[in-house]
């Protein structure tokens, strides 16, 4: 039988986890101050503009907690301040291995390079690596809600920096049906050039075809993938590709796209063969961990200890990690004894 306790110290990996999203409140204070920004001194004020409601209307409205947090993330200290405590409050959690995820277009709003942001955040990675048993990666998001320019612009400076911490490209923002259409040609600075892989959000609102056009796009993880819920031919064909669902159960629920965590279709994947892992997505403003993610599946649809294992396990073998560092955390996971 899975126990808690068993949850919290096993050495997990997480692989969707966005940094604007994650950042603890009395963090934010610290990043504030340090730029001598104005900030309130009430954590439980700072903290209700950072978390979304258990139930929102939809992602649009849980994506409007970031407006609050982005002025205070638009210089090097600030994001090396973020990517720490992120890593710091992972480690903490008992994760061994993170992707961080974060837009550069989002931190530039008073001056930073694309370069600028990116060297900040894997500044912050190392410093807790050092500190923490925690090994951490970037992947670089485009933002749809910019110009197609922007994003390629922010791909291209990214490939050109060839910094050796970022080890994948993203789209993220509101997902339109059909989104990958006018993003599929953009797509290709990434494809072609074939030195980082590509992870995509789709299906997190609805629409099961972004989910295929993704995978047909180059990616080999898809973010939330929930729109396959319910569809069990979709699945199949899904299960016929070497991808990997990066699943966010608590978003799901307060973007409204199920109702409650016993509707995740956590057994529905499994016995249609969909590889599929459990993530935060955002820490803060889903009000979550990793650990307490799959707590939430252990008490509510039965979360064994096998498969608790194993979606571990996925997480690992499609992370955009070294060979080296994956043999060492999936050894650790396979050696790992759970309480009898």
């Amino acid at each position: 039988m899975l126990r808690k306790s068993d949850i919290q110290s096993f050495p997990k990996a997480e692989l969707h986890c966005h940094l604007d999203g994650s950042i603890r409140p009395e963090a934010l204070q610290k990043i504030a101050k340090a730029q001598n920004l104005v900030i309130s001194e009430n954590l439980d004020e700072v903290r209700s503009h950072m978390q979304a409601p258990q139930s929102c209307q939809n992602l649009v409205d849980y994506l409007t907690c970031f407006d609050y947090v982005l002025p205070y993330l638009q210089t090097e200290v600030a994001l090396e301040m973020a990517a720490f405590d992120v890593m710091e409050q992972s480690a903490q959690d008992g994760i061994r291995y993170i992707e961080i995820r974060f837009a550069p277009s989002l931190s530039m709003k008073e001056g930073l390079s694309v370069e600028q942001t990116i060297q900040a955040v894997a500044k912050g990675i190392a410093k807790a690596e050092k500190t923490y048993d925690i090994h951490g990666n970037i992947l670089v998001i485009g933002m749809k809600t910019g110009e197609l320019e922007l994003i390629q612009s922010i791909f291209s400076k990214t490939l050109t920096l060839n910094h050796r911490k970022v080890v994948g490209f993203d789209l993220a923002g509101a997902e339109n049906d059909f989104f990958m259409d006018e993003y599929r040609d953009l797509l290709t600075v990434v494809t072609e050039n074939g030195a980082i892989p590509l992870t995509l959000h789709a299906g997190e609102c609805g629409c099961i075809h972004n989910v295929f056009s993704a995978i047909e796009s180059g990616a080999t993880r898809l973010g939330h993938g929930i729109a396959l819920k319910g569809d069990i031919k979709a699945q199949q064909k899904v299960s016929a590709h070497d991808v990997c669902i990066e699943g966010c159960p608590t978003s799901n629920v307060q973007t409204r796209a199920i109702e409650t965590i016993k509707d995740y279709p956590l057994n529905e994947w499994l016995e249609n063969d969909i590889t599929f892992c459990i993530n935060t997505d955002n820490k803060t403003v889903s009000n979550t961990t990793l650990s307490k993610e799959y707590d939430l599946l252990r008490t509510e649809l039965s979360l064994s200890v096998e498969t608790f294992r194993q979606l571990n396990k996925n997480a690992m073998i499609y992370s955009f990690a070294d060979a080296v560092l994956k043999e060492k955390v999936l050894k650790e996971m396979t050696d790992f004894s759970f309480e009898a």
